[in-house]
């Protein structure tokens, strides 16, 4: 059985399901911190890639909110230690010129994280039903 890596929209899912409506100045980093171990736990995995922590901090909105996405993905280990090789880029390509049954368009961010976990010959997780296979 493959190594799984969690893709953006399981964290993002998780994150606004704990989060349940709450306003960010009513939360600690202790609570994001619970909720990233409580998501370790259900997916038995901590592997994420460097483009989803850039994917998460990216869809943050102010600096309370980005606070307390630091502290729920200081949880979790960036297992390409923020390196992508130029293989990573090619193969990246080539998925996304695969033109999918459906049509829809390919996601660069979905693109590179499934070239990331090609090389580290791993299995991701992801809600988005487009998510190159």
């Amino acid at each position: 059985m493959a190594q799984l890596i969690l893709d953006t929209s399981v964290l993002i899912r998780h994150w606004n399901d704990s989060r349940g409506g709450r306003p960010f100045n009513q939360l600690a980093e202790q609570d994001t911190a619970r909720w990233a171990d409580q998501l370790i736990d259900i997916r038995q995995t901590n592997w994420i890639v460097t483009p989803v922590y850039v994917e998460m901090v990216a869809g943050v909105r102010s600096k309370q909110e980005l606070r307390l996405a630091w502290a729920y993905l200081e949880r979790f280990e960036v297992i390409d230690e923020n390196v992508i090789p130029a293989d990573d880029w090619r193969d990246a390509t080539r998925i996304a010129q695969r033109v999918p049954r459906d049509g829809k368009p390919r996601q660069l961010g979905d693109c590179i994280i499934r070239a990331i976990a090609n090389r580290l010959n791993c299995d991701v997780v992801s809600f988005d039903d487009s998510f190159p296979g």
